[in-house]
């Protein structure tokens, strides 16, 4: 499938590119590294970001066409999926979008595992053993023989480095590592890209972060943390829920924890709580948001808990079943 998604992409005059609903770090990297890429190639490329994402990652779409209203489908030669699926998992405008590509040739870029039941038509390229999305491309990109320009290596080292907590996580195998230092060879400044990511926040983020910790509960003899996101903690800091990015992470810095679980409660009721989990080594993540629809890798996965309507519920349904994976 390789080859066919090399024919496709690097036959392409025009293509749009899309990620997953609130794209995070991986997501937006990658799409604006490919699209910056193949716009110093004379492609023309477009972004079309659904949802939100946090505020401190917007310099990574400073210099990319976005089409957010698809206007004009036709005059793609190619779509793009990246770090996503389908055309579902847009978020509520899926559907539409959808319906506006159709015809229009389709690749798809992913890392995560997939059921049968989940591919579409379309030109796959899935390595579940890619540390990120933004190490795929960077692969693709090579096999393409295009250099990207600077912005987009540091958009593509952005991506590796926060799908894989920096360089620390299970994810980190020799292939990311050797990845991004064929990228630093290109420019790539690392500490550049850690002071965009971690330390660019609004101060509305570091208050509620501040509540966040406040909130955290540990459960089952030490080895689960929980901690929660309410609206009412949204109205008190005046902060987004695009500003929780990482902070599930917390929850693993204390001493015994084998998962940590961030409760997402935005206050819109029933199949909207998201729950994010981080786990140590040797637990299994991924198989527990599995078992609520959900998906991701297996020391960092999520889903939206589809019987809560708020974050108490959520923690209810969660317990009931994460002793199992601990």
């Amino acid at each position: 499938m390789t080859e066919e998604f090399l024919k496709l992409l690097g036959g392409a005059k025009s293509v749009v590119i899309f990620s997953h609903h609130n794209p995070d770090g991986d997501a937006l990297g990658s799409s604006a590294g490919l699209a910056l890429s193949l716009n110093c190639c004379g492609v023309k490329a477009a972004v079309h970001v659904a949802g939100t994402w946090s505020e401190h990652l917007g310099f990574l779409l400073e210099g990319v066409e976005t089409d957010e209203a698809l206007a004009d489908p036709s005059r793609y030669d190619a779509a793009v999926l990246l770090d996503c699926r389908s055309f579902d998992r847009l978020g509520p405008e899926g559907p539409e979008v959808a319906a506006k590509m159709a015809g229009i040739p389709l690749a798809v870029v992913d890392h995560h595992l997939l059921s049968e039941g989940e591919i579409i038509p379309g030109t796959w390229l899935v390595r579940p053993e890619a540390g990120s999305t933004g190490e795929m491309i960077w692969g693709v990109l090579k096999r393409l023989e295009r250099t990207p320009p600077p912005a987009a290596v540091r958009a593509l080292l952005v991506a590796m480095a926060t799908d894989t907590g920096f360089f620390t996580q299970s994810n980190t195998t020799p292939a990311a590592l050797r990845a991004a230092a064929e990228l630093v060879e290109l420019g790539g400044d690392l500490e550049e890209v850690r002071r965009l990511v971690s330390g660019a926040r609004p101060l509305r983020a570091l208050k509620l972060k501040g509540a966040v910790l406040t909130s955290l509960d540990v459960r089952l003899d030490g080895r689960l943390a929980i901690m929660r996101v309410t609206p009412e903690m949204l109205l008190e800091t005046g902060a987004l829920m695009s500003d929780t990015e990482n902070f599930v992470e917390l929850g693993r810095d204390v001493a015994g924890v084998m998962m940590s679980v961030l409760v997402k409660d935005s206050g819109r009721g029933a199949g909207t709580v998201r729950v994010s989990l981080r786990s140590r080594k040797g637990v299994d993540a991924q198989g527990l948001a599995q078992l609520f629809g959900g998906g991701g890798h297996r020391q960092a996965a999520a889903y939206n808990d589809p019987a809560a309507v708020d974050a108490a519920g959520a923690i209810e349904n969660l317990l009931a079943r994460v002793d199992a994976f601990l």
